[in-house]
């Protein structure tokens, strides 16, 4: 037994030896001893090591070893890494990446080498990584398909130099500009292809591209922000249910040029119907919110009401102490009805500040300019209302074909980050206009204009008039937050002179300098202050001519402090179908200079549309003038047409004039008070307007011009209403939108001069 026991012990202690010798070996056999570095030239072998976190006199782990590989891939250093262990050694190879010496570009012409320098992320200095020459590769091709040229195709060349250094070129074939030569859309019965395509940022090229070498290219980012637009209008319409069903872009390989087609669900047309509060925040405000919402049963429902009014309400909350409050509406649809009940939900959300807005995607537009639009700033209380808005407001700009806006989480619960990225557009336009009257023949004008100069979201406008009787050079400038407030400040500067030789028996020139300012007092209405001077020269008057005309001529100067309100709802400036715009302004003259009166003007236009393709519109004007201290008003200062020129008439076509025994050589005088009026319908002229953008119109016209200070007995003056009937054409051209009058002249009196045809139009560069 006794034998046994010492035995077993025997073999426990000899197994438990050998363990521990095993164990003691093998251990022995995996313990790093040295680490050593092969293939580096420039960067440390010490940095190296510590780049891998690895030490001598630690035990072999293969999992540390691949954590090592992973981390020196990871400083983009080396283009290959190899770690081997072999009789307790540790031996890594790397292959360093190049150093770049210096980065070139070859082959461009539209975009230069600094501005190219700028969009890559390989500089010189840096060491190359396949993966960030990829990225540049990418950035510089989405750069040239936003300038238009979808073909552009991006070769890297890379010119070995000593010690592991390289020249890294950049061989650019920018190909031609790929031009979009039709838009398309499928679906649409409630409105007109053109319609559509003034809504979304994508755009035909014209022949103005060719000229400025500028061109419209398919971009898929863009033609989703198009959907948003589309969805966004047709909303603001009554359209809730309207979707795009497809958006695609054909490439016709013969032309290289796109065509793009969007097909739409438009849905049924809805109204708004009742409209109720529901106050979770303090009821004692329910009063104060009701008197804010201005949506009303059975007008259209319009998306962009509901917004301004949860605008207003969180505007109002915030005023009266209350940063954190949510704003949110329920909609109940009846398919019966077609209407949309509406519930305003005011609540408190939760404490949450923004720590950060970051801005991307602008490489002309300062970020300043982006920032004024926002209504909300760093370490402000979030809201989301006010998220909307910005973003409205950044679209209104017209600066940027996409924007796009996200909020991710800060450094705290309780922060968040605001990112903005934009895609910035051609902001210029060149427009032209040119008519013909049997009295001033040809005539003439170009208009150019910038709004977003240098990037910095002033605008600045040259007008150029050529032709008939009159030529005429304007310049302004416009900064739109003067002092980084919501007050803009403007500078004009001017030049006219105009040949009344056979009109009204003079010529006269005239060169001026003014400047103004605006404030908006809301969102629809603005406030303008404005003053000029003006040094007007009156001459070649004939020596027989009228007392009136003879005391006329020589030099006077004007010096007019004015305002002007304008209260405008539509909603399209260029193409109104609905909405309203009134402007009133008052001149006075006589604090300096020579010449002193009062001059107010009013004028009204308002558009509905009354099945989306067919649109009604109504306009009135007004004005009147008197001389101040006594003095008459001058021939020079007179209103010489209603307004506008009244359609059907010439240019001073219903002036007082001076009797002549020859009513064909009386001299047009001017009157002091005005009045005009016109209605207007268009609609579509079937598939001429599907296929071509050809639009009809018929217009009525009536208007008088009366009242001169000047002796009656010497005037032909009638305050007497002359009419005018008439139709146009507007044609949405390859070379812009187009417009053609015919105009009869119904009543009129023996004096007054007519006109038949009348056209216009312009394009976007």
């Amino acid at each position: 037994m006794i034998m046994r026991t010492i035995l077993y012990n025997s073999v426990f202690i000899a197994f438990f030896a050998l363990l521990i010798c095993t164990t003691s070996v093998h251990a022995n056999n995996h313990l790093i001893k040295s680490i050593d570095v092969t293939g580096n030239n420039r960067i440390d072998k010490n940095t190296i090591i510590n780049y891998a976190k690895l030490s001598a006199g630690s035990l072999y782990n293969q999992v540390e070893v691949d954590e090592a590989l992973r981390d020196l891939y990871e400083t983009e250093l080396f283009s290959d890494v190899q770690i081997n262990y072999d009789n307790s050694k540790i031996v890594i190879t790397v292959q360093e990446n190049f150093l770049i010496n210096q980065v070139a570009f070859e082959g461009n012409k539209a975009i230069n080498d600094d501005s190219l320098r700028d969009l890559v992320s390989l500089k010189a200095r840096s060491t190359f990584s396949k993966n960030k020459l990829e990225d540049d590769i990418s950035t510089i091709i989405s750069s040239y398909r936003s300038a238009g040229r979808y073909s552009v195709v991006v070769e890297p060349k890379i010119i070995k130099l000593d010690f592991n250094r390289i020249d890294l070129v950049y061989e650019i074939s920018e190909g031609s500009i790929t031009k979009i030569t039709d838009i398309n859309f499928i679906g649409n019965k409630n409105y007109s292809d053109r319609a559509l395509r003034s809504v979304i940022s994508t755009s035909r090229s014209t022949w103005i591209d060719k000229i400025w070498g500028t061109g419209r290219s398919y971009d898929n980012a863009i033609m989703e922000y198009d959907k948003e637009l589309l969805g966004q209008y047709y909303r603001d319409n009554g359209y809730i249910n309207f979707s795009v069903v497809n958006a695609i872009g054909e490439l016709n390989n013969s032309s290289g040029n796109f065509v793009i087609t969007f097909t739409v669900d438009e849905g049924d047309r809805y109204k708004f119907g009742d409209v109720s509060i529901s106050n979770q925040f303090d009821e004692s405000y329910t009063a104060s919110i009701a008197s804010l919402i201005s949506t009303n049963a059975t007008n259209y429902y319009d998306e962009s009401e509901i917004n301004r009014n949860k605008t207003n309400l969180v505007d109002f909350m915030k005023a009266n102490g209350n940063p954190f409050v949510t704003v949110n509406v329920i909609e109940e649809t009846s398919e019966n009805t077609k209407t949309v009940n509406l519930t305003y939900i005011i609540d408190n959300g939760p404490p949450v500040y923004v720590e950060r807005i970051e801005i991307s995607g602008n490489q002309r537009t300062y970020d300043y300019v982006i920032r004024r639009e926002l209504k909300i700033s760093e370490g402000d209380a979030l809201n989301q209302t006010y998220l909307n808005q910005s973003m409205r407001n950044l679209r209104g700009l017209n600066f940027f074909s996409d924007v796009k806006l996200n909020t991710v989480d800060g450094s705290a619960p309780d922060k968040k980050v605001i990112q903005i990225a934009v895609s910035e557009k051609p902001t210029g336009s060149l427009m032209f206009g040119a008519g013909y009257s049997s009295v001033a023949g040809i005539v003439g004008s170009i208009y150019i204009k910038e709004d977003n100069l240098l990037g910095r979201g002033q605008k600045v406008a040259t007008q150029l008039s050529l032709g008939g009787n009159q030529n005429l050079v304007n310049l302004q400038f416009t900064e739109p937050s003067f002092l980084s407030s919501d007050v803009s400040a403007g500078i004009d500067i001017f030049g006219n002179e105009t040949d009344l030789s056979e009109d009204s028996g003079y010529k006269s020139k005239e060169v001026g300098a003014g400047f103004r300012f605006g404030f908006p007092l809301s969102e629809d209405l603005n406030l303008v202050t404005k003053y000029k001077y003006t040094n007007n020269e009156v001459y070649d008057v004939p020596a027989n001519s009228s007392a009136a005309l003879t005391q006329l001529e020589g030099t006077r100067n004007i010096s007019e402090f004015g305002y002007s309100l304008r209260y405008n709802t539509l909603d399209n400036m260029v193409s109104p179908n609905n909405g309203m715009l009134i402007d009133f302004s008052q001149d006075l003259a006589g604090l300096g200079g020579d010449v002193k009166f009062l001059r107010t003007e009013v004028s009204g236009n308002y558009y509905k549309d009354f099945t989306n393709s067919i649109v009604g519109s109504i306009s009135l004007n007004m004005g009147h003038i008197f001389g101040l201290d006594d003095q008459d008003v001058l021939i020079s200062d007179a209103f010489r047409d209603p307004g506008t020129t009244l359609r059907g008439f010439a240019p001073s076509g219903i002036s007082p004039r001076f009797t002549s025994n020859e009513s064909t050589d009386e001299e047009a005088i001017g009157g002091n008070t005005y009045i005009s009026t016109s209605a207007e319908l268009t609609f579509p002229f079937g598939s001429l307007t599907d296929e071509y953008g050809v639009k009809g119109g018929v217009h009525l016209n009536a208007g008088s011009l009366f009242d001169s200070d000047l002796d009656p007995s010497d005037i032909n003056d009638s305050d007497s209403f002359r009419t005018s009937i008439g139709a146009s054409v507007f044609w949405d051209s390859p070379v812009g939108p187009l417009r053609f009058d015919f105009t009869e002249a119904i009543d009129k009196e023996t004096f007054d001069k007519t006109e038949f045809f009348q056209f216009s139009g312009g394009t976007n560069f």
